[in-house]
């Protein structure tokens, strides 16, 4: 595999968008995935792992998110946020060969990438408290299989958004929020 899982990331994401929007089934979304985006076999089948993951575990997944929001209900959390949010939690769940700061590093910058500067804030804060009710929560990187992606600086765990500033940046703009 190459030394970047983040184009697996992303179009995981995308399926993902396509099954909660578009109520597409998850296997046409897979179908769609393989058939329309130029990735490596290696690259695909993580895609389809971490869509897999997300589809089969998200109740669990999503009660440990929500677990961590302070003042803030999943649902109101913008489609692509919370994706990425569900992603990188299957990662810290069920991908054991990847670094739990790596799999901070990418969802931030992916949610950057697809939303806004301030979600990357946010996911910062959520998963970084997230990830001490994970079996990575210790992680020791000696005891790491080896992987190709190459590990960053530790992120920065910011502090999370109280429900005043988060109602601050919906006045602004900054989110869009999907009525139910």
């Amino acid at each position: 595999m190459t030394r970047s899982r983040r184009r697996a990331r992303e179009a995981a994401l995308k399926a993902l968008y396509q099954i909660e929007v578009g109520q597409v089934l998850v296997r046409d979304a897979l179908f769609e995935l393989r058939e329309n985006n130029e990735m490596s076999e290696d690259h695909f089948e993580y895609a389809e792992g971490l869509v897999r993951h997300v589809t089969a575990h998200g109740t669990e997944i999503d009660e440990l998110i929500s677990d961590h929001l302070k003042d803030w209900d999943l649902h109101r959390i913008a489609i692509v946020d919370k994706n990425v949010m569900r992603i990188a939690t299957a990662e810290l769940l069920y991908e054991p060969q990847i670094p739990p700061a790596v799999t901070l590093n990418e969802a931030i910058e992916i949610v950057r990438k697809y939303s806004t500067i301030e979600s990357g804030k946010f996911l910062n804060g959520v998963l970084g408290s997230l990830l001490n009710d994970t079996p990575k929560a210790d992680w020791d990187p000696s005891n790491r299989e080896q992987d190709e992606t190459p590990e960053p600086e530790e992120p920065v765990v910011e502090e999370q958004l109280t429900a005043e500033d988060a109602e601050t940046m919906l006045k602004a703009g900054a989110w869009k929020v999907r009525s139910e």
